[in-house]
């Protein structure tokens, strides 16, 4: 069975599907509406107490951050938005209080999703669960087992409060047939190393309870009942981590430099302020790509410049000095945002998307830019567009800058110095990457895009993987050509597409001048170390050997043999 990874990792236990019966949430007339009221207030105790020794126990221990999101589902309990409107709808209506906690909840869901607050969009799981909770307090139903024993829990999806539950001693992976790459029990999964695969269509009909099942995250496969070459694939995987964990561990601290003394960075990509601590546990640096269009993709309208603030804001007061890169919206391709507006494209990877898209709308690009400008008051914040093919697009960008700079003086609103680059993923910038250093601060190259539009191969179509390498000498000449390019006009270039984290390219980077490393915050501490082993003389001779090579086959062949 085939899924989407949301977590890398491995894991090896019992199935734990989690099939939770429905509430009968349908409409009932009843007589006397005290004797209801008094029901619902009697539920609300409970699930408050629940909910109260869950916190208290988080905060005990050693996860401060989980008992926060389980707060929100406190408050509702004494919220009158909430409890207050569903007790009116049974007093009012004369219903019962299933019904009016289901109909006040779907309500106050939508409410919340239309709003341009992140914070408040965020809730809208909050409000399932504590449904749920409701519910099932209501109908004096059990809540699903939580199991005493490790399992990989799978299900349809999980709520915040299930996966907090579960925690890190029981829970062992996660499958979930739907699910979003942002949605809290991923966010919660990643910040508490659970691995977690998600889109597993049809996995809770093909499990039984209780069943072996490997899943392993790193391929985005689920196996049932693994045969014994698969479970010695896992125990391996496991031994091989531990050891990594063990050596790593001085590397969670200090600076990133090479064997020589050459001095680079590590940074996280990330998509949530929730990360943030992940970053400073891992060792990061600073955030070398946040990725905006999640804060677009989550609601029904686009976040004001006050919204893109808070969380702009949220995360240069975590990193604490560390730098924070913001990625323009880089909408269109595979993200879709219908109240945009952008049509139907026969091929939207190559259509009106990211920058080509927002300077055709400044009415979009305009708050985004001036949230940047005013959260660089607070801390080094830097600006980077995606998808530039010409010139024109980062004159027309930096000029729209200026101006909103100017507007923003005007109001009398602070603002930073915010350097300006580009993502380097397209075949054009990194051909007249000569030309466009010149006009902007920094280079990241996005190795992902450049790889598939280089070789005009869709990275999702497996039958053209093999050109999707990362190995191949046309994308290192490509890669080296931008590297010394930026080293010719003195600007910073770094890399944050997956290609910054495998450890065979590790010292061609350092070999081409790489300044910085932009990766996944769990890869932080390996590559860290990757480069501490890189003499900078022996990696820039690999790469002069590399660079006259003709297949990929010898490029992987001369990495291994270097490694």
């Amino acid at each position: 069975m085939k899924g989407t990874v949301a977590v890398g990792g491995m894991a090896l236990s019992p199935a734990c599907l989690f099939l939770e019966g429905q509430a009968d949430i349908s409409a009932r007339h009843v007589e006397d509406t005290g004797e209801e009221l008094r029901r619902l207030r009697t539920a609300s105790a409970l699930c408050a107490g629940e909910l109260s020794a869950l916190i208290e126990e988080l905060r005990r221990g050693t996860a401060p951050d989980q008992a926060e999101i389980l707060d929100f589902q406190l408050l509702l309990l004494e919220d009158d938005n909430y409890m207050g409107r569903i007790a009116g709808i049974v007093q009012g209506e004369g219903v019962n209080c299933e019904y009016a906690v289901a109909c006040h909840s779907r309500l106050y869901r939508e409410e919340l999703a239309a709003l341009d607050n992140p914070y408040l969009n965020e809730r809208v799981a909050d409000i399932s669960d504590i449904e749920q909770r409701l519910l099932r307090a209501l109908s004096r139903r059990e809540k699903a087992a939580i199991p005493s024993t490790p399992v990989i829990a799978v299900a349809q999806d999980l709520t915040p409060s299930q996966v907090v539950e579960l925690g890190h001693g029981k829970l062992e992976g996660i499958i979930l047939e739907k699910g979003g790459l942002s949605s809290h029990c991923v966010i919660l999964a990643r910040s508490m190393g659970i691995p977690c695969i998600i889109g597993a269509a049809g996995v809770l009909a093909r499990l039984e309870q209780g069943q072996p099942v490997l899943l392993d995250a790193e391929a985005g496969e689920v196996l049932p009942s693994p045969d014994e070459e698969a479970t010695r694939r896992y125990r391996q995987y496991q031994e091989e981590k531990q050891r990594e964990r063990q050596s790593l561990e001085r590397f969670r601290q200090g600076t990133t430099a090479t064997a020589d003394g050459r001095t680079m960075k590590v940074y996280a990509n990330i998509t949530s302020q929730l990360e943030v601590p992940g970053i400073l546990e891992q060792g990061g640096e600073g955030v070398g790509l946040l990725r905006t269009e999640m804060l677009y993709m989550e609601r029904d309208t686009p976040p004001d410049e006050e919204t893109q603030f808070a969380l702009y804001s949220a995360i240069v007061q975590g990193l604490a000095g560390r730098p924070l890169i913001v990625r323009t919206l880089d909408v269109g391709g595979d993200k879709s945002i219908p109240y945009l507006s952008i049509p139907p494209e026969e091929n939207p990877f190559l259509g009106y998307r990211a920058i080509r898209y927002c300077l055709d709308h400044p009415e979009i690009f305009k708050p985004q830019i001036a949230a940047i400008l005013r959260a660089a008051a607070l801390g080094p914040v830097r600006l980077m567009l995606p998808m530039v093919a010409a010139a024109g697009e980062v004159e027309r960008a930096k000029d729209l800058i200026a101006t909103v700079r100017e507007e923003l003086e005007d109001r009398g609103a602070a603002t930073g110095p915010v350097p300006v680059g580009i993502m380097v993923e397209t075949p054009a910038a990194a051909v007249t990457a000569d030309q466009l250093a010149g006009l902007v601060d920094f280079f990241s190259i996005g190795t992902n895009d450049l790889t598939q539009y280089l070789f005009a191969a869709d990275r999702n179509n497996a039958r053209v993987a093999s050109l999707n390498s990362y190995f191949q000498p046309a994308l290192l000449r490509m890669v080296e050509h931008v590297c010394r390019c930026a080293r010719e006009k003195g600007i910073e270039v770094g890399i944050c597409g997956q290609a910054g984290e495998v450890e065979q390219l590790i010292p061609l980077w350092v070999g081409m001048g790489v300044d910085e490393l932009s990766v996944s915050i769990p890869s932080i501490p390996r590559v860290r170390c990757r480069i501490s082993g890189c003499d900078t003389a022996a990696c820039e001779e690999l790469v002069g050997r590399v660079l006259e090579y003709t297949s990929e086959a010898e490029v992987r062949k001369e990495v291994e043999r270097w490694s």
